[in-house]
């Protein structure tokens, strides 16, 4: 089973986008833990501030009495209902807030005071908070509380001094900075993931130049990829030169195979246009002619497997008009057969090309525009097609046709149908051979007006 694709520009963007969600998320936490402490002691110190106050004012009343001397209600601690109080416990009375209205504040079970070294607990005038201990509860109208609780000593007597402050004076607060710093993460999150996508974008941008100028070697617009390329990306575009360099000698290579299969065929095509036409046809003349289309016939196979192995890593193809080229066979091709007198049509969009030497489309147009030319009647149609990245040329005759099984014949190598006519039976396989070469095919099929219909394969040129 295929793996699934794969995109360079979603995996990093994927990436970056979960590492700045993490760290947005971790600085959320952070800073709501800094600023939950920060507003919380700030109300702890307003507490503390409270204590100290009252601890200063706080005396003995006589017994085990205690009382104040002086106003101690001052704001926030003068309204009522809003959470804001405090309360001095003694042995025989407490005094409290004008703001609890006569209520009691009710602490809630708290963890025993650790011991206290032996000597006695601090006097009045030596008061320090180092004995401060928080805790958290509800008044008496559900209200949730945050409470100081400090004990002392007023006089001889002791006493425990409680001030509290609502928790919601912690959580708007915070809310209301979170809120903010929640808005503030946001945009500079959203402002994150843009530059992130332009950056990879930025970052990515080589790589589709690079695609760009491959197409442009694939289409024949360039031989070779620019050189001046990213320090990341120069290796490749290194190795594809050089695997570019190695095609086109492969190529070569391919070419000059072909062109010794030509030379290799012309001394023993010699020879058995010698053995027919200037001796009678004997049987040893048929043996010998025998010999002759075998010795070509092996000639052919092993030049053309050699270019195909030559060729097999692809060809660096260019780019050949395919109606230009075909209008100049067939100028050629009706001067040759000037005494008949022939009809040749096509259909062909003139921006269509393929992505093959000229000289070979030349070799494979040729021999099919040949035979067309040789047994039509009066009219030849040519018409191509483009079919994804293959182009398919036709070229139909109104001649007098084939039979199935001759033309299952008539691509064999040194197969010849009709004796009187003139060549060697060469030109379809050929034509076959290097259409393959390229990726394409032949096919021979009965025309539907009669006649035969050559279907040429071809890879089209300017297809990414």
């Amino acid at each position: 089973m295929m793996a699934r694709s794969t995109s360079l520009s979603r995996r990093l963007l994927l990436g970056a986008g979960v590492f700045i969600a993490l760290a947005l998320i971790v600085a959320t936490v952070a800073i709501g833990f800094v600023l939950r402490h920060f507003v919380q002691s700030q109300i702890d110190q307003r507490l503390d501030t409270q204590i100290i106050f009252l601890s200063s004012v706080v005396k003995s009343a006589g017994g085990s009495r205690i009382a104040i001397s002086g106003a101690t209600d001052g704001p926030p601690f003068d309204r009522p209902g809003r959470g804001w109080y405090w309360q001095i416990i003694g042995p025989a009375n407490t005094l409290r807030s004008q703001a609890l209205d006569g209520a009691d504040i009710a602490l809630p079970n708290m963890p025993p005071k650790p011991p206290k070294p032996p000597p006695r607990p601090p006097r009045l005038e030596d008061v320090t908070l180092d004995g401060v201990r928080p805790a958290d509860g509800r008044a008496s109208d559900g209200m949730p509380l945050h409470f100081r609780v400090f004990e002392t000593l007023a006089g001889d007597i002791p006493i425990t001094i409680i001030a509290s402050a609502p928790r919601a004076a912690v959580f708007v607060p915070l809310r209301i900075a979170m809120t903010t710093l929640a808005v503030s993460l946001l945009i500079l999150g959203a402002a994150l993931v843009l530059a992130m996508i332009f950056q990879v974008r930025l970052g990515l941008r080589p790589l589709e130049t690079l695609r760009r100028s491959i197409v442009d070697v694939r289409n024949g617009a360039s031989e070779r990829l620019p050189e001046d390329q990213p320090r990341e990306v120069a290796p490749l575009v290194s190795e594809l030169n050089a695997l570019l360099a190695e095609n086109a000698a492969n190529l070569d290579r391919a070419r000059a195979h072909v062109a010794n299969l030509a030379h290799g065929l012309k001394t023993p095509l010699a020879t058995l246009s010698l053995a027919l036409t200037g001796r009678k046809h004997g049987a040893d003349d048929q043996q010998e002619a025998a010999q002759l289309v075998a010795l070509m016939e092996r000639r052919i196979r092993h030049h053309l497997g050699r270019a195909r192995m030559a060729a097999l890593s692809g060809p660096a193809r260019v780019r050949t008009p395919l109606a230009q080229r075909l209008r100049d066979i067939v100028d050629a091709m009706q001067k040759i057969h000037a005494g008949k007198a022939i009809a040749a049509t096509t259909d062909i969009d003139p921006s269509l090309a393929i992505a093959c030497e000229q000289q070979d489309f030349d070799e494979m147009a040729g021999n099919l525009v040949d035979n067309a030319f040789k047994w039509t009647q009066s009219r030849i149609t040519m018409r191509a097609v483009a079919s994804g990245p293959m182009i398919q040329l036709t070229i139909e005759d109104d001649g007098p046709g084939l039979s199935d099984a001759d033309i299952a014949k008539v691509v064999q190598p040194g197969t010849r149908l009709d004796e009187s006519a003139p060549g060697f039976g060469f030109g379809l396989p050929i034509a076959r051979e290097l259409a393959e070469l390229y990726g394409g095919g032949l096919v021979i099929a009965k025309a539907k007006g009669g006649g035969l219909a050559a279907t040429l394969t071809l890879p089209r040129a300017g297809v990414t």
